[in-house]
């Protein structure tokens, strides 16, 4: 029972975003960008929901396998316009659910690394999806040969370093002040790696792997 109340619950919360930011987005309430970063940040919650519910069962697997399916058929047909980007080259849509299989599978075959899947999700919806409304207000100083601003970059540095800090210290995680300010500093470049929308893989799935190995480190 509580294995289908967590793929409903999933299901429900995530069409819900789908449908409320598509009827807003409809109503030129909100610009298709602001549509696309909301979802990128709400989609992040899910591991809530699913981690509640599935713990490190397959499911965890399981269920992102299906978003990654939906995302793909969405990309391929412009199925869920307030989700897609008008650049049809990006695939983004597509690495962020991808993100979620790769570090559930991890976690799936070695439970201890729930925590760092946690923490390259949040680094991915939070950080990457703050970052360019504000590298938008302040738009002036942009990194040489990217399409990023100095101002986004930090503002992933700077949400890494509280998601980071906020799982470390739930989970009691070996990870100092210096090894949380690492990982910020590391964030910047794993999502300055952009080809067709892959900083939606290098980000979440890099930081998970250097905070765990960076936790074993005296």
């Amino acid at each position: 029972m509580n294995i289908f109340l967590g793929y409903l619950l999933t299901y429900i919360y995530v069409f819900l975003i789908l449908i409320v930011l598509g009827l807003v987005k409809k109503k030129k309430l909100i610009s298709g960008q602001t549509s696309r970063k909301l979802i990128h940040i709400l989609m992040g919650f899910t591991w809530i929901i699913m981690t509640y519910f599935f713990k490190t069962s397959i499911h965890m697997i399981i269920l992102p396998i299906t978003m990654v399916i939906f995302n793909f058929i969405s990309y391929k047909f412009n199925l869920i316009k307030s989700m897609e980007q008008e650049n049809k080259d990006s695939k983004g849509t597509i690495y962020y659910a991808l993100s979620f299989v790769i570090l559930a599978t991890i976690s799936y075959f070695y439970p201890p690394f729930l925590p760092y899947y946690g923490i390259g999700v949040f680094t991915l919806s939070i950080g990457d999806g703050i970052a360019p409304f504000i590298g938008k207000k302040w738009n002036k100083y942009k990194i040489a040969k990217t399409n990023k601003t100095y101002a986004g970059s930090l503002t992933v540095l700077l949400s890494t370093i509280l998601v980071v800090s906020i799982f470390s210290s739930y989970y009691h995680l070996n990870l100092n002040i210096i090894k949380v300010v690492l990982l910020g500093l590391i964030s910047i470049p794993l999502e300055l790696i952009n080809i067709k929308g892959s900083d939606n893989l290098t980000l979440p799935i890099g930081i998970s792997l250097i905070a765990f190995f960076l936790e074993g480190w005296v």
